[in-house]
């Protein structure tokens, strides 16, 4: 397969200078290709160059893309969705502050307006599974955007208004929401910068956002290098630290509210962060290791370190970076 690529300069502060920091390529689906993640040299963001041009990113998104699954009916779903609801239950004691679904029904009252509920946006929305949440819970109007046309049909099928395009082109009006939300979406966008001066267009003044990356400080990134499991190359274009977030959000007029350094999402003992990095190296010595994966097995894990999600991650180094900003409102 023929790659056609482009080389971009840094999307947060526009200077080509850049530095290599190691190859890269498509480790968890194998894709075509060798990459090179690279620095700024004047912001240090991280991001991969040369990438694929955007036409063609899709193929890099195989069918059996986890997020892009059609979800298949089950005599048990039932009982999955009360199990569901119960852990969401437990999960918002420790996390309701910083996870959006938990924050955005623990605060739907705050958003509502006179004459109509809450509306919110999912930037990136996969399979709609956090609208779905936000509507049955807490009463939100809810809204999204894919670029995956199965991701789209996923999520209307849950109940929400989804559209088919890509973060730098929302079809709704000014003003329109009173939040937005993106769990990790934003680093798979060609152009953060243009995503985020819409998602500013989008939100009325005083509106809320809650956006999700996994962290480019990981002490994981540091370990395993090109093996690291969340580099996801070439589908995450970009790896943002606190610092580099922080300067796209305030240059697109956005207010920084609170920074969360998570740990409970891609933890140390969860699967992509550990278990598949140590694959991915062992393969590379042809080692053909696979360490067994038992249903629940991330979710209890999780378990003992909630009560400090926030100490943990900051000593990870991140793992995953909760932004939680604001639209000012008008002077």
């Amino acid at each position: 397969m023929g790659l056609e690529l482009e080389t971009p300069v840094c999307d947060v502060c526009g200077h080509s200078g850049q530095r290599s920091l190691f190859a890269v390529k498509d480790r968890r689906y194998r894709g075509p290709g060798e990459f090179h993640l690279v620095e700024c040299d004047r912001c240090t963001l991280k991001y991969i160059s040369p990438r694929p041009i955007a036409s063609t990113i899709h193929a890099w998104y195989p069918d059996e893309y986890t997020a892009y699954q059609k979800p298949k009916r089950s005599p048990l779903d039932d009982a999955k969705s009360f199990f569901d609801d119960l852990w969401n239950s437990y999960l918002s004691r420790f996390l309701s502050d910083s996870y959006p679904i938990y924050y955005f029904r623990e605060h739907a009252a705050d958003f509502a307006r006179p004459d109509r509920a809450p509306r919110i946006l999912d930037v990136g929305c996969g399979s709609g599974y956090k609208l779905a949440y936000l509507q049955r819970h807490a009463g939100w109007e809810t809204h999204g955007v894919d670029f995956n046309a199965q991701a789209v049909d996923n999520a209307r099928a849950r109940g929400a208004d989804v559209h088919l395009t890509t973060g730098d082109r929302l079809p709704f009006p000014d003003d329109y929401f009173d939040a937005a939300m993106s769990w990790h979406s934003l680093e798979h966008h060609y152009s953060p910068r243009a995503t985020m001066n819409e998602v500013l267009r989008v939100l009325r003044p005083g509106g809320y956002g809650i956006f999700a990356v996994p962290s480019g400080d990981s002490l994981g990134l540091r370990i395993f290098r090109s093996y690291w499991g969340p580099l996801e190359a070439p589908r995450h274009l970009y790896h943002f630290s606190k610092e580099t977030l922080t300067r796209l959000l305030s240059d697109a007029g956005l207010r920084v509210e609170k920074v969360f350094h998570d740990f409970s999402f891609y933890g140390l003992f969860l699967d992509e962060e550990i278990f598949d990095s140590l694959e991915y190296l062992a393969h590379a010595w042809g080692m053909p290791l696979r360490i067994p994966r038992i249903a629940g097995m991330s979710s209890a894990a999780r378990i003992p370190f909630l009560f400090a999600n926030e100490t943990l991650g900051r000593l990870w180094g991140g793992s995953n970076l909760i932004f939680h900003f604001r639209k000012p409102l008008l002077s």
